[in-house]
């Protein structure tokens, strides 16, 4: 909302500033994290197949992989087609992306080291007992 009303205060163009500024971040973090989870699900089943073919938990997940993580770079490499704007604007709108994915990966080794017990929940699912 925030955002939107800054927009309508300084008279932006709808779609060109505030549209194509606030969601070409949200598109690329989608596409981010699409190519981190399929690494995640690759480690998680290493350790466990859980009884599955290795062509389900190993190669599909570092296969899916690849698609997301190359749209990724493309999207960074060519930003400028996904907001409309080149030069230092665009530099300065990756910056919270940057800065989210670390604090992130830092949250998860803070929570890794300091409660073990927590980090370990973070990978069960009961459903039974979580409705």
């Amino acid at each position: 909302m925030v955002l939107i009303a800054s927009g309508a205060l300084l008279v932006a163009y709808p779609y060109d500033e505030v549209f194509l500024w606030t969601n070409s971040i949200g598109v690329l973090g989608i596409m981010a994290m699409q190519a981190l989870a399929a690494p995640a699900v690759w480690a998680y089943f290493r350790r466990d197949r859980r009884g599955m073919r290795a062509a389900r938990v190993v190669w599909s997940p570092l296969l899916s992989c690849a698609g997301p993580a190359v749209l990724a770079v493309l999207a960074v490499v060519h930003f400028d087609l996904l907001t409309g704007r080149t030069g230092v604007l665009n530099a300065v709108r990756l910056v919270p992306l940057r800065a989210v994915l670390l604090t992130g990966f830092r949250g998860g080794l803070v929570i890794r080291r300091g409660d073990p017990e927590r980090y370990a929940a973070l990978t069960t699912v009961d459903v039974e007992r979580d409705m």
